[in-house]
């Protein structure tokens, strides 16, 4: 009977691991919609994932308002880049946005190793590598 104890005691809780896990990762946040705004209860039940909705909206709102702290925003980027290219300039947009000075800098010198590359392999032209530069200045 003893044993049973201190083996039942010994025995992974897999619930509680999970409901760790979530509290120390996550931050929850509670909302009250008025059950009588028809508006927004309709919208509710036409998501499919409520929790990506209302994070795509902030991220939205995030990337609309922004204040720049490194990028030019008056030099647009208006043509294709590659998939390499894209997923550096968005980690680039994120470090302006935590106002990250050393890691902008580091993406900033990869995109413009990245883009020197892609005009090497003919993939931009030497007019948009300098357009890249000018926005995701060093």
């Amino acid at each position: 009977m003893l044993y049973n104890l201190v083996e039942e005691k010994a025995m992974f809780n897999q619930q509680e691991y999970i409901n760790d896990f979530i509290k120390d990762t996550y931050k929850t946040l509670k909302i009250r919609i008025r059950k009588d705004d028809r508006v927004l209860m309709n919208k509710i039940a036409s998501v499919d994932n409520i929790n990506k909705y209302i994070i795509s909206l902030i991220y939205s709102d995030v990337y609309k308002n922004r204040i720049y702290h490194f990028i030019n925003k008056d030099i647009l980027i208006n043509f294709e880049v590659s998939k390499t290219m894209q997923n550096l300039i968005d980690h680039a947009e994120k470090a302006d946005i935590l106002n990250d000075y050393g890691l902008y800098m580091n993406i900033a010198d990869a995109i413009d190793s990245q883009a020197k590359k892609e005009v090497n392999q003919h993939k931009i032209r030497e007019s948009e590598w300098k357009q890249l530069s000018r926005r995701y200045c060093l």
